[in-house]
């Protein structure tokens, strides 16, 4: 045979398999009908599944014979035997695809079938428990907490009712969609109507006895709060007529007592009514309660009566008897009374007068408190003693003798410990200040003698340093000076308070100190103050200048920097660029103003000799106008929208005739201390002032 003839029959072999698997394929790709004719199908298709392998096997001989027919084939024929391999193998794909999608969609309408199967017996499953439960009737309860606990079950199983709901549209919604797809009768409308009728009918019965329960517990709920609240205020009257008489036999007591017992008997009058409600609310519950529920309910209200009955009963009686006893307490109560609010009076009084001890530092405050204090203490002495002689008088009182007379003690002993308190911390006043006065002398005594050996120093005023140092203590002896001045003022101020402590000569003798020690330091602050004028005259603190040069030319750095960053920006291709650089610009000039008065400052400040410091100025000096001058043609060129580069060759241009100039300056200034030794310091002054520099050069001329 020839590869024509062996291909060709190969070809007519495979094609003839592909036709025969999908004639099958065809026959089984239904989802319609009853479950068993699905599972059939489903059989079948996994038959062809398993034949796979031998389609692949005639496919790859077909391959295997147009490769060998290649090789001796024109290029007309060739294309020919291509086009076919081409529809071959197209046609396999086709089939292998066929019989996937085939075994599968029946495979998933019959899983799908079984889920439904499966969750619809679970649901009729919860469907007959749920009925059972609410097929018997309502039972009657004990009491408000059984009544309770059977709403809540029957409130759970209505939620569970509801709650199933979503499951029931789930599965009709799942039986209307498989019997979209296969047209079986079990899935029809009727049946899916049925479910949802056998579901509304139960949540219904479900509704119906919770709404009754809701109602007898609410009844009943009702019933017990009234009666809660009944007792709760009955046994505040028991606990209000204890407190009556647990009182004492006093007048006010018992008319307190008489007011509060014909307040109890009218509250207790009126609540009868209130126990006529709760009997006629407890007929209306009793018949949804078991028997001996009922039984506890009734023998509870007539414990409740009794009780309210036993307490009206007790006020009347006890409040005729009070009214038999205030008679006899009012004549005594009086003129104990009056001594009480004596009592009373003075305590009162020794209680604002209590100055207790301190160990922190005494204030004029606290001494002007302790004086006056003894003062008014000496002046309550008679009204001890008065209370002395009503003491005796106590034992005729019929009513709160001990207590009286243990409060007429009690005042006397309190007397005498504020009055010996206060005479203590007198004194303890006058030690502590006297202390702190010695204290005080004794800083000031050392201040003196520092200050008087500080004024009589010789100083070389030509020596800068020591000038400083000198100015520099003399500022920390000004100092101590006005801490010393605050002190002696103090003392001034308690001046006549500690003259009604101390003796007269122990107040004589602090006089006489306070005074000497106001009188030298204000001498020696007035030469400390005059010392430093006229060394303040002939010094000049270089620091100060430093501190300027290295601001301004930290400063000018900056600036500089901004500056060139601006000029070495590309040239601007938008009207934005331009706008940005003509807004850096506008901000380097606003700065401007406070560059220069830095720099006047700067100039205007003097220092001691020619040194780096007056190099670097004038190197500030020729950087300050290069940058002004730079910034001033940035400007300019910026308005006429001039390019950047002719910008910088015209600064180049213009700056160079300026920095020599500024160079030559520079060299001169260098060369004048050489004309002539004996006026070379004054020849440089005249120069430095077109600079506003003032020089104060004294030795030989500088090199």
């Amino acid at each position: 045979m020839s590869p024509e003839e062996d291909f060709g029959s190969c070809l007519a072999n495979a094609e003839g398999w592909m036709r025969m698997i999908q004639e099958r394929l065809q026959a089984s790709d239904n989802v319609q009908g009853p479950k068993s004719a699905l599972e059939d199908r489903l059989k079948e298709t996994e038959v062809i599944l398993t034949e796979e392998p031998e389609g692949r096997l005639q496919v790859d001989k077909v391959l295997v014979k147009a490769e060998i027919l290649l090789q001796d084939s024109s290029d007309d024929e060739k294309h020919e035997i291509l086009k076919t391999l081409k529809r071959i193998k197209t046609m396999w794909e086709d089939t292998q695809i066929n019989m996937v999608h085939c075994h599968s969609r029946i495979e998933w309408v019959l899983l799908h079938w079984s889920e439904y199967l499966k969750a619809r017996e679970d649901y009729f499953f919860w469907l007959m428990n749920i009925k059972q439960k609410l097929g018997s009737d309502l039972e009657s309860q004990l009491d408000l907490k059984e009544k309770k606990l059977q709403l809540s079950h029957h409130t759970i199983l209505l939620s569970n009712i509801l709650n199933q709901a979503a499951l029931l549209e789930r599965l009709i919604q799942e039986s209307g969609s498989l019997f979209a797809k296969t047209e079986d009768e079990s899935f029809n409308e009727a049946v899916q109507q049925k479910l949802k009728a056998d579901h509304e009918e139960l949540e219904m019965i479900a509704k119906k006895k919770v709404l009754n329960l809701e109602a007898m517990v609410q009844v009943h709920q009702i019933y017990t709060d009234n009666r809660e609240k009944f007792q709760n205020w009955l046994h505040s009257m028991k606990e209000k007529y204890n407190n009556c008489k647990a009182r004492k036999a006093s007048k006010d007591h018992i008319e307190g007592s008489l007011r509060e017992l014909r307040e109890l008997s009218g509250a207790l009058s009126n609540k009868e009514g209130e126990l006529d409600n709760l009997q006629a609310q407890a007929k209306a519950i009793i018949h949804n309660t078991s028997p001996k529920g009922a039984e506890h309910i009734i023998r509870d209200l007539e414990d409740l009566r009794a009780d309210w009955d036993t307490l009206r009963l007790r006020c009347e009686q006890d409040q005729r008897s009070l009214e038999l006893g205030l008679h006899s307490v009012l004549e005594s109560q009086s003129r104990a009374e009056q001594l009480e609010r004596e009592v009373a009076d003075l305590q009162h009084r020794l209680h604002s007068l209590d100055v207790q001890p301190s160990d922190e530092n005494e204030s004029e405050a606290e001494l002007r408190n302790c004086l006056i204090a003894r003062s008014s203490i000496l002046a309550e002495e008679p009204r001890v003693e008065e209370f002395h002689l009503k003491l005796k008088e106590l034992c005729s009182f019929p009513q709160n003798e001990e207590r009286l007379s243990a409060k007429v003690l009690s005042v006397i002993q309190e007397y005498k410990r504020v009055k010996g308190q206060i005479g203590k911390r007198c004194s303890q006043l006058g030690v502590s200040l006297r202390c702190s006065f010695q204290e005080v002398l004794r800083v000031f005594q050392q201040w003196r003698s520092s200050t008087r050996n500080l004024l009589h120093l010789s100083l070389d005023t030509k020596d800068g340093a020591l000038v400083r140092t000198h100015l520099h203590n003399i500022k920390d002896h000004l100092v101590r000076s006005n801490q010393l001045e605050v002190q002696l003022d103090r003392f001034k101020r308690l001046e006549e308070m500690l003259r009604s402590i101390y003796g007269e000569e122990q107040a004589a003798a602090f006089e006489s100190e306070l005074k000497e020690a106001v009188q030298q330091r204000t001498f020696l602050t007035d030469g400390l103050l005059q010392r430093r004028r006229e060394l303040q005259v002939n010094c000049q603190d270089p620091t100060d200048h430093k501190l300027l040069l290295k601001k301004f030319e930290e400063w000018l750095k900056n600036e500089d920097r901004k500056l060139a960053n601006i000029l070495a920006a590309e040239g601007p291709r938008s009207s934005k660029g331009t706008k940005n650089r003509k807004q850096g610009l506008k901000v380097l000039e606003s700065r401007v103003p406070h560059g220069q008065k830095m720099f006047e400052k700067l100039i205007g400040a003097e220092f001691i000799s020619m040194n780096e410091e007056e190099k670097k100025l004038e190197d500030l000096r020729y950087r300050w106008l290069v940058y002004k001058t730079k910034l001033k043609e940035a400007g300019e060129l910026s308005k006429t929208s001039g390019g950047i580069y002719h910008y910088l060759s015209r600064a180049c241009c213009a700056a160079l005739p300026l920095q020599l100039l500024l160079l030559l300056l520079l060299l001169l200034a260098f060369l004048l201390p050489l004309i002539e030794e004996q006026d070379s310091c004054s020849v440089v002054n005249n120069f430095a002032r077109s600079f506003y520099l003032t020089l104060r050069y004294q030795g030989p001329p500088p090199t």
